[in-house]
């Protein structure tokens, strides 16, 4: 089965792939389950180097999101792509899927990616994050499927089916990624 590695730690110890990967990020807001998970996807790698932000890859890539709102969340009306900072995500409602949870919470998830073009940055936060970097193998997709499902129920609280849920819908998105193709 495909694994995880931190970001930081493949950074760190030489071990991110040039030819491709895929990272999953999740950054958490203190107090709250209001959470933003971001996947994205790279190929052909010119460089790779850590700034004050985050890793910054030089290539081009696909990313999509996955919102979690919790119920007490109080600018529920408010388009994802214009609330405020680190609790934006660049989609509008009627471009994604939204699934009930059974605490009321709702988690977002776009239809389409979005195309990274010359380069992009995995940020580090200083409040709760991780970034894992998957490589890719014949089940990266069942490992990421699995990851997220557990990720969702273990640290947002989501119950087993709606993880499950969010994490199948995800990967519809993932699948269309054309970073692969070509």
């Amino acid at each position: 089965m495909a694994t995880a590695m931190s970001l930081i730690k493949a950074y760190m110890t030489e071990q991110i792939p040039s030819d491709g990967g895929f990272i999953i990020t999740a950054y958490f807001m203190p107090g709250s389950n209001y959470s933003i998970y971001e996947v994205t996807a790279y190929r052909n790698v010119k460089d790779i180097y850590r700034t004050g932000d985050g890793i910054t890859f030089k290539t081009d890539g696909n990313r999509t999101h996955l919102l979690v709102e919790p119920p007490t969340y109080t600018n529920k009306h408010v388009e994802p792509v214009n609330r405020e900072v680190g609790k934006s995500v660049p989609y509008r409602f009627n471009e994604m899927t939204t699934l009930g949870g059974g605490k009321y919470e709702k988690i977002m998830i776009p239809e389409k990616p979005l195309m990274l073009y010359s380069s992009f940055t995995i940020l580090e936060k200083e409040s709760d994050f991780f970034s894992y970097l998957f490589i890719p193998t014949k089940d990266v997709y069942v490992a990421i499927r699995k990851f997220m499902a557990d990720s969702l129920y273990n640290d947002c609280n989501i119950s087993t089916s709606v993880s499950k849920e969010a994490a199948a819908k995800l990967l519809e998105t993932v699948k269309k990624f054309t970073i692969f193709s070509g």
